[in-house]
C-alpha cells in the first residue's frame, strides 16, 4: 500500500504576517500545508506564496519516487508521521547490489550444470539442461513485467524488497536441491534433480526479472542532477559486467578447494546468489528500526499538514496519456528485442569460438577458464561506456555499437572460413566489446530516461521483458539455423539485425538526456502546481480569518450604547 506523504507550505511571515502577533502567527501556519499518497521514501517540498506557479526543476530534485495513484482521503484522518527517504548514495548501493545479485544469479547457472554433470548424469542430456537453462529467462519475462507494476503500485523500495526476498529463498532452494520421491499408495514416483531445479530457477527469474525495471528506476530518480543520470545507470549496470566475472572466478577457487566431481562445490556457486539479498534485507531491517526509532523521538519535530483533497489518476489514464507512446515504445522496447536476439543468440557460438582458439576443454577448470576470459573481455566494454557517457548522449553510444557490431559480423560472416583462430577470437572480443559498450549498457538505461514518472517502472519491465523475448526467440532459434544454413550465414543474419537496431535507434529515441526528462518534469510541475494552489488557497482563508478576528477585536473595543452615561433623571 502506498504510504502518505506531506508536502509543507513554507508561509514568509516578514511580509505577510507582520500586522499579527507572533504567537498567534505560529499557531496557525503549521495548519497550511498539504499530503499526498506517494512512494516509499520521500522529501518535503516547500512552496513560497511569492514564488511562481511553475517552480524551477531544482525545487523536484527532492522528489524521490512516483505518484502512480493520487487517492483522496478525508481530513478527519489522523497525521501521519514523515518518513525520511533514502540518500541518493543509499539508493545507488541498493541499486547495484541488486542487480550484481540479479546478474550473479542468471549466469551462474551454466557453470553450476556443467560442475553437476559427473555427479548427477542427466538421463535426458538435452532436454535436462535445457530446460534448467531457459527456465530463468522465463522466470524473468514474467518478474519483469509484475515487478515494474509493483514498483509503481507498492513503491520502488517495496517492490525491490519483494522481489530480493523471492531472490534470497530460490537462490537457497536452488542449491538444496535434489531427486524427489513420491508415493501414492504402492506406486511410487520421482521428480529429477533437474527438474526440480529448473522449477526454482523459473523462481529465482522471476526475483532477478524484478530487479531490472526497479534498479534502473531507482537510480534514475535518485540522481540529483539530471546530467549525471546516464552515467549513474551505466555505473549501476556494469556491476553486471562484475558479475559476469565474479562467476568464474568463483567457481574456479571452489573446484580448487573440493576438487573436480564435487556436489558441494556447484551446490556454493548457487548458494552464493543469496548472500547480496541477505545483505540487503538485513540493512534495510537495520535502517526501519532506526527510522521508527528516530521518529517516535523526535515526532514533535515535524510540522502538521492538513489533509487536501487531489484529483484521482489511474495508471491506466497515466499510460493513455503519456505522449507518443508507440514511437517510445519502439524505440526502447523494440531496440532491447533486437539486441537481446544478438547477444542471446551470439552466446551460442562462444565454444565454437574458444575451442578454435585453445582447444578442446577436457576438464572443469578448463571450461571454467574459457568463462574467465569472456568475462575479461565483457568488463572493458561497460568501464568505456561509463566514460563516454560524461561526453556522448545514450543514443549516440548506441547507434555507435549497433553499426560496429553490424560491421563486424559482416566481415566475420564473409571470411568465416578463411581466418584463423586468433583472427576469429580477437573479432569475436571486439563483437562483445562494443555491445556491451553500446546496446547492453543503453537498453538499460533509456526506458528510465524516457517515460513519465507514474509510469516508468511499468512500461520499463514491459521494455525488459520484450529484451528477454528476443533473448528467448534468439536461444531457440539460431542454433537450429546454424545446422540448417550454416554458421557463416547466422552471423550475416546477426549484421542484418544489427543495422535495424542502428536504424530503430536513429528514428525512435531522442539525442538529448535532458528532453528524457521532459515528461517527469511535466509531471511534477502539474503536482507541485496544485499543491501551491492549494497553499495559496489555505493562505487567504487563513488571511481571511484573521482580518475577521481584527474585525471583530476592533468592534468589540468600540463603545457601545451600554458604556454610554445615560441620564436617569424624569
Amino acid at each position: 500500500m502506498a504510504r502518505y506523504h506531506d508536502l509543507y507550505g513554507a508561509l514568509s511571515s516578514s511580509n505577510s504576517n507582520q500586522h499579527l502577533p507572533q504567537e498567534e502567527t505560529e499557531e496557525e501556519d503549521h495548519h497550511i500545508g498539504m499530503d499526498i499518497v506517494g512512494a516509499e521514501y520521500s522529501s518535503p517540498i516547500k512552496f513560497s506564496p511569492d514564488s511562481s506557479l511553475a517552480p524551477t526543476e531544482d525545487s523536484f530534485s527532492t522528489c524521490c519516487h512516483t505518484l502512480p495513484t493520487l487517492n483522496t482521503y478525508d481530513e478527519s484522518d489522523e497525521d501521519l508521521s514523515l518518513v525520511k527517504r533514502n540518500s541518493p548514495t543509499a539508493d545507488s548501493r541498493l541499486a547495484m547490489t541488486s542487480n550484481f545479485s540479479a546478474a550473479y544469479n542468471t549466469f551462474n547457472i551454466s557453470l553450476a550444470l556443467a560442475l553437476m554433470r559427473s555427479s548427477h548424469p542427466p538421463s535426458q542430456s538435452s532436454s535436462d539442461i535445457t530446460c534448467c537453462s531457459s527456465a530463468v529467462i522465463g522466470g524473468m519475462i514474467v518478474g519483469q513485467l509484475i515487478g515494474g507494476l509493483l514498483g509503481d503500485w507498492l513503491g520502488r523500495h517495496m517492490a525491490m524488497a519483494i522481489v530480493m526476498c523471492v531472490q534470497v529463498v530460490s537462490a537457497v532452494m536452488s542449491a538444496f536441491s535434489g531427486t524427489l520421491i513420491l508415493t501414492n499408495n504402492d506406486h511410487a514416483s520421482s521428480i529429477s534433480i533437474y527438474t526440480e531445479l529448473a522449477c526454482w530457477r523459473f523462481f529465482l527469474g522471476f526475483g532477478c526479472g524484478g530487479v531490472y525495471p526497479l534498479s534502473a528506476t531507482i537510480t534514475a530518480e535518485s540522481s540529483s542532477e539530471k546530467g549525471n543520470r546516464p552515467r549513474s545507470l551505466a555505473k549501476m549496470f556494469s556491476m553486471q559486467g562484475v558479475a559476469y566475472l565474479a562467476v568464474p572466478l568463483i567457481a574456479y577457487t571452489l573446484v580448487l578447494i573440493f576438487g573436480d566431481g564435487s556436489d558441494v562445490a556447484w551446490r556454493l556457486l548457487l548458494g552464493f546468489g543469496s548472500l547480496p539479498g541477505l545483505l540487503l534485507i538485513i540493512i534495510r531491517l537495520y535502517r526501519r528500526r532506526n527510522s521508527l526509532q528516530s521518529s517516535s523521538s523526535n515526532n514533535d519535530s515535524f510540522t502538521k499538514a492538513k489533509h487536501v483533497r487531489l484529483q484521482p489518476t489511474s495508471m491506466l489514464e497515466q499510460i493513455r496519456d503519456e505522449d507518443n507512446l508507440g514511437h517510445k515504445l519502439v524505440g526502447t522496447a523494440g531496440c532491447w528485442f533486437l539486441f537481446d536476439v544478438l547477444f542471446y543468440g551470439n552466446a551460442l557460438f562462444q565454444p565454437k569460438v574458444l575451442q578454435s582458439a585453445f582447444g578442446q576443454s577436457e576438464t572443469e577448470l578448463d571450461l571454467i577458464r574459457d568463462a574467465i576470459l569472456i568475462g575479461l573481455m565483457a568488463l572493458p566494454g561497460y568501464l568505456i561506456s561509463i566514460y563516454m557517457l560524461g561526453r556522448q548522449s545514450p543514443r549516440r553510444i548506441q547507434l555507435n555499437g549497433f553499426l560496429c557490431m553490424a560491421v563486424l559480423y559482416a566481415f566475420i560472416g564473409y571470411n568465416f572460413d578463411s581466418l584463423n583462430k586468433y583472427a576469429l577470437l580477437g573479432l569475436y572480443g571486439a563483437s562483445f566489446f562494443f555491445s556491451n559498450y553500446g546496446p547492453n549498457t543503453t537498453t538499460f538505461m533509456l526506458p528510465s530516461m524516457t517515460f513519465s514518472r507514474p509510469i516508468r517502472s511499468t512500461l520499463n519491465g514491459i521494455c525488459a521483458a520484450s529484451g528477454k523475448i528476443g533473448a528467448l526467440l534468439g536461444a531457440v532459434l539460431f542454433l537450429p539455423l546454424a545446422t540448417w544454413v550454416g554458421d557463416a550465414q547466422v552471423i550475416k543474419l546477426c549484421a542484418c539485425v544489427s543495422l535495424v537496431g542502428a536504424i530503430f535507434t536513429l528514428f525512435f529515441t531522442r539525442d538529448s538526456a535532458e528532453e528524457k526528462e521532459e515528461g517527469t518534469m511535466d509531471e511534477l510541475k502539474r503536482l507541485s502546481s496544485e499543491a501551491h494552489l492549494v497553499v495559496l488557497r489555505q493562505k487567504e482563508e487563513l488571511s481571511s480569518r484573521r482580518m475577521s478576528k481584527d474585525r471583530m477585536s476592533k468592534e468589540l473595543s468600540m463603545p457601545t450604547f451600554l458604556d454610554l452615561p445615560i441620564d436617569l433623571k424624569v
